[in-house]
């Protein structure tokens, strides 16, 4: 029988860095909202400021850079002009039935 050698375990600083778990890095957002909330329990910042901080700092990581109401417009436009050819699509195939229909109830008649 023979025996196989499991590797070493690496050691307790290279599983944990800094409290936190190996593998997860803190992003610049998460470094930034922790600095603002170390700042308000030291007292270094008020409440009122750190929550102007913290809504900035959440519509730089969070909002859209830009808006533009043309290409909005635009692409709603289009979406509109494409259900009003899937609407008519629809209502040519609806008559085309019906008229194969009406034929097929004619034919039975005789």
């Amino acid at each position: 029988m023979s025996f196989v050698q499991l590797p070493e375990m690496p050691e307790e600083e290279s599983i944990y860095r800094e409290g936190q778990e190996f593998g997860t890095a803190e992003t610049e957002y998460q470094k930034q909202l922790n600095n603002i909330i170390e700042a308000v329990r030291s007292g270094r910042m008020e409440q009122t400021e750190a929550d102007a901080a913290i809504k900035t700092l959440q519509e730089s990581e969070f909002a859209p850079a830009s808006f533009d109401i043309g290409e909005f417009e635009d692409l709603l436009g289009r979406l509109e002009s494409s259900k009003m050819r899937q609407q008519r699509q629809r209502s040519v195939e609806g008559r085309r039935d019906i008229m194969s229909q009406g034929l097929a109830g004619m034919m039975s008649n005789f």
